[in-house]
C-alpha cells in the first residue's frame, strides 16, 4: 500500500469528567499544555492541505473544551468529514450548540447497561443520562453510533447491548478491541474468550438485517469475507495519524511513546516522512501464513502492549486453524 495521509485522529483534550477503567488517556498527562484554538485550526489546515479528508475527534472529553464547536465548525468548513466521540455526559446541555453548528452525527461510548456501565465509567447514574441523551438526539434526527470496548467486564453481555442499540434505533454499533497495559491487565480477555466473543459478534453481524450496522474492526476471522479485507490491516503511518492535545503526532492513538514530531514545530511533510512514522507503517507479519497479504499482521498496538514488541496480533487464531 502506498502511504498517503487520509485520516487524522485528533485527541483534542486531556481533560475528562470520567475515570473509565479501560481508558488509555492517562490522567498523568492532564497537566500538559494543549493546542490553543488558533494552533488547532492551523494544524488542521496544514493536515488538510497535505491530503487529510477525514477527522475523528476524541479526548479526553471533547465537550469540555470551550472552543470545541469553533474548531469542529472550522474543520467542516475547510472540507473535512468530521466525527467526534463523547461519553454523553455533557451532550444535553450542548444541544443548542450541536444544532447551531450542524452536527449531524456523533459517537457515544456505552460499555454495558445499568450499574455495570456506571461501574466501568466510575459514575453513578451515567447510563440514565446517556439513555436520555440518545432519546433526545434521536428526536432531532441525529445519527448516533455506539462504541463499546470489549473487556472482561462486558464480553458476556453483548446480547443485552445489541438489544439496547436496536431499541434506541442507533445506526451503528462499533465494538472495539481493548488495548491493555500488559498481560496482567485484569480487563484483558484470554485468547479463547476473545475468539468466542468475536465469533458471536460475527454471527450477530450476519443475522442483522436491521439497524444497527455492527462494526467489528480488524478481526482476523473476517478474512473469510473479501469485502472486509481492507479493514484488516493496521493503517497507522499508512493512511492515518494521531494528533495529541499538545501537538505531538504519533502513528496510532494508542501509541504515546513513538513521537514523530510536533505540529507546532515541525512541518507535516517532515512528520509524515519521519523514520518513526515510516517504520511504524512497515507491516509485521508471518510470511508463512497464507493470509498474511490480507491482514498484514493486524493490530500493532495490541502486539506491543501484550508482548512488548511489534509483531502479529497476539489474538489471531486464523493462522493456526488454516
Amino acid at each position: 500500500m502506498q502511504r498517503k495521509l487520509i485520516e487524522v485522529a485528533y485527541e483534542i483534550t486531556y481533560m475528562c469528567n470520567l475515570r473509565c477503567s479501560h481508558c488509555y488517556n492517562s490522567q498523568e498527562l492532564s497537566h500538559r499544555e494543549e493546542l490553543t484554538t488558533e494552533q488547532s485550526k492551523k494544524a488542521l489546515k496544514e493536515l488538510h492541505d497535505f491530503g487529510a479528508t477525514k477527522l475523528k475527534i476524541g479526548g479526553g472529553e471533547p465537550l469540555l473544551r470551550e472552543d470545541f464547536f469553533e474548531i469542529y465548525s472550522y474543520a467542516k468548513n475547510i472540507g473535512y468529514e468530521v466525527n467526534f466521540s463523547t461519553n454523553g455526559l455533557l451532550v444535553l446541555e450542548s444541544m443548542d450548540k450541536l444544532m447551531k453548528n450542524r452536527v449531524d452525527k456523533l459517537q457515544i461510548s456505552i460499555d454495558n447497561l445499568g450499574e455495570k456501565h456506571d461501574k466501568i465509567r466510575n459514575k453513578k447514574g451515567l447510563v440514565e443520562i446517556v439513555e436520555k441523551t440518545i432519546d433526545e438526539l434521536r428526536d432531532v434526527n441525529m445519527k448516533i453510533s455506539i462504541a463499546t470496548t470489549l473487556t472482561k467486564d462486558n464480553y458476556k453481555d453483548l446480547d443485552d447491548i445489541l438489544k439496547f442499540c436496536r431499541e434506541k434505533e442507533v445506526y451503528r454499533w462499533r465494538v472495539m478491541k481493548y488495548i491493555p497495559n500488559g498481560l496482567d491487565d485484569k480487563l484483558l480477555l484470554s485468547k479463547e474468550e476473545y475468539k468466542n466473543a468475536v465469533i458471536k459478534l460475527l454471527e450477530m453481524k450476519s443475522q442483522c438485517d436491521i439497524k444497527p450496522e455492527i462494526i467489528v474492526a480488524r478481526e482476523f476471522d473476517l478474512i473469510k469475507t473479501p469485502m472486509d479485507y481492507n479493514d484488516m490491516q493496521c493503517f497507522g503511518g499508512k493512511t492515518m495519524l494521531s494528533l495529541k492535545p499538545d501537538g505531538d503526532v504519533t502513528p496510532c492513538s494508542y501509541i504515546h511513546h513513538i513521537t514523530c514530531g510536533n505540529i507546532t514545530k515541525d512541518s507535516i511533510g517532515k512528520i509524515w516522512g519521519s523514520k518513526e512514522m515510516a517504520c511504524y507503517a512497515t507491516d509485521c507479519y508471518d510470511v508463512s501464513c497464507e493470509h498474511a497479504e490480507k491482514c498484514r499482521g493486524g493490530c500493532k498496538s495490541a502486539s506491543y502492549f501484550m508482548t512488548g514488541k511489534f509483531g502479529c496480533d497476539p489474538y489471531c487464531w486464523v493462522k493456526k486453524e488454516s
